[in-house]
């Protein structure tokens, strides 16, 4: 959610802008900024921005992807914000009181003005920073023109390390082309990097963090698909031997089984985790990340599910549970992420990067944690499963019909993730139930305006048919082998993304959303 891409060296800006801006427009955005010896900022795409972009630029590069949340989808709120000899880009949301001659709607640019009237070196400044919020921040400032500044609370931010040159990013995909050395940047870390150098503070001190090597063989390239999602819903496939050689440590498998667990996650994952809850039937209580803190028991062990590792809520939700004293399990996709940091037992995804803003690969890969518990892989039946589903044919759905997706027991999960995928791509009301609570309340919507995507289950039947009688259209759902949910879940991102093409929506990019939610 929003993108940073910052750079000091000597490579042509252009080229670095268009690789960097591309790079991290997957996860969502409404407008696009650049400030190179000017600033350029338009609502609009990436591609669209750069075709229009002046080829007359200048070092440093402060670039972004905006997705509103204070101020409406306006050129004006889009990043950089410039105000006095402050000009910066930021990520997250923060509560600061208006000032004069303000250009935009944002609480950015507020923040900008707030630098800019404070006193003393910009260092001792960024120390200082006293903000009710969340911030990736990143800030060019006009009387020190060597450097670029940069803060971090909440919403993650990295420093890439060249040979002469340097990065700031919200995402590793920004300028993994040109370096695979990095430093996440920890809450409350600020400081400066130049051409050739960095330095970071913490509390007033120098501080000293890892450096890390990314692997790129974990890049994501689309090859012969026409989009990501539907690549990543064939590597569900090509992957499974790599999916199912991530390790649960030990230690989680007698944690998870012999204890009273609290899980929490957002969206897909939460789907995911209330699946693992069904399969498994361990003693786990499946949050929404976001409620978490009205609900919390004091739990001993928290399993916290983000395939991005900073979606904020969950980020939220952990850190809440660890001041309590709870040990931290996570599932994630990415190891060197905030959630893998302050956790103490990590599990993970290992399906490399997924680019699609609807989950899929990593969907798939966290329901197998499931069987994993159990102890219930076979390799040769899951991949037979997945060619069932990828082999059932889908239709196109009627955009003015209400779309239902029913299941029962560990299929209720399933049809959560189908009608959120539905939702996500299709841009259709699309609501996922427990096949038995159709006759407290939603029988009375099933008539002949409705489709419903049923899942067969043998304790099932008696809902199909009331539905039926009713004069709904129904798609049963039927896969017979041992791994049913897997066929289904495949088949439901295939109708989802198969939907969408037909509509000419973009399956890769759905209005509003973002890959990484890393603001509430």
């Amino acid at each position: 959610m929003c993108g940073i891409l910052v750079y000091i060296g000597d490579r042509d800006p252009y080229e670095v802008i268009c690789n960097g801006l591309k790079a991290v427009e997957y996860r969502g955005y409404d407008s696009v900024g650049v400030y190179a010896g000017k600033i350029f900022k338009k609502v609009g795409d990436v591609d669209s921005f750069l075709k229009n972009l002046d080829r007359n630029l200048s070092m440093p590069i402060i670039a972004h992807t905006r997705w509103a949340t204070h101020g409406k989808v306006e050129d004006k709120n889009a990043h950089p914000h410039e105000y006095g000899d402050v000009i910066l880009v930021h990520n997250g949301t923060v509560d600061l009181p208006p000032f004069p001659n303000l250009k935009s709607d944002t609480d950015s640019e507020r923040i900008a003005a707030y630098l800019d009237n404070m006193e003393g070196s910009f260092l001792d400044r960024l120390k200082n920073l006293n903000l009710n919020g969340t911030y990736a921040l990143v800030i060019f400032y006009k009387k020190d023109k060597d450097k670029l500044y940069f803060a971090k609370k909440d919403t993650p931010l990295i420093i890439g390390i060249g040979n002469n040159e340097m990065f700031l990013s919200s995402d590793i995909a920004a300028f993994i082309d040109y370096t695979t050395k990095y430093i996440r940047l920890e809450d409350g870390d600020y400081g400066y990097i130049t051409k050739n150098e960095y330095k970071i503070y913490n509390k007033g001190m120098e501080v000293k963090r890892e450096i890390k090597e990314y692997d790129k063989k974990q890049d994501a390239k689309k090859g012969n698909f026409p989009h990501f999602m539907l690549k990543e819903i064939h590597d569900q496939l090509e992957l499974l031997p790599e999916i199912i050689s991530q390790k649960i440590p030990e230690d989680v498998f007698d944690i998870l089984k012999n204890n009273r667990i609290d899980v929490i996650a957002a969206g897909s994952s939460y789907n995911a985790g209330l699946f693992i809850k069904y399969l498994t039937n361990y003693d786990l209580s499946v949050y929404i990340s976001s409620e978490y803190s009205y609900l919390m028991r004091n739990p001993e062990y928290l399993l916290a599910i983000s395939q991005s590792g900073e979606t904020l809520d969950t980020i939220k939700a952990v850190k809440l549970a660890k001041s309590k004293g709870a040990k931290i399990i996570s599932i994630t996709n990415y190891l060197g992420s905030t959630l893998a940091s302050l956790s103490d037992f990590i599990i993970p995804l290992g399906v490399g990067i997924e680019k699609g803003v609807a989950a899929t690969k990593t969907f798939f890969s966290t329901i197998l944690v499931g069987y994993k518990l159990i102890n219930k892989i076979n390799i040769e039946k899951i991949r037979a499963a997945i060619l069932e589903g990828m082999n059932k044919n889908v239709e196109v759905i009627d955009q003015d019909s209400k779309i239902f997706f029913l299941g029962k027991g560990i299929n209720y999960p399933i049809a959560l993730e189908g009608a959120l995928k539905f939702k996500e791509l299709v841009y259709c009301h699309a609501e996922g139930l427990p096949a038995g609570e159709m006759k407290h309340g939603p029988l009375s919507l099933f008539d002949k305006q409705a489709y419903v995507l049923f899942i067969k289950s043998e304790d099932s039947i008696y809902n199909y048919e009331e539905i039926k009688a009713r004069g709904a259209r129904v798609n049963l759902i039927d896969f017979s082998n041992e791994y049913s949910q897997i066929s289904t879940l495949v088949y439901f991102q295939r109708l989802a993304y198969h939907n969408a093409v037909y509509r000419n929506q973009d399956p890769d990019k759905p209005r509003f959303l973002a890959k990484s939610v890393t603001v509430e």
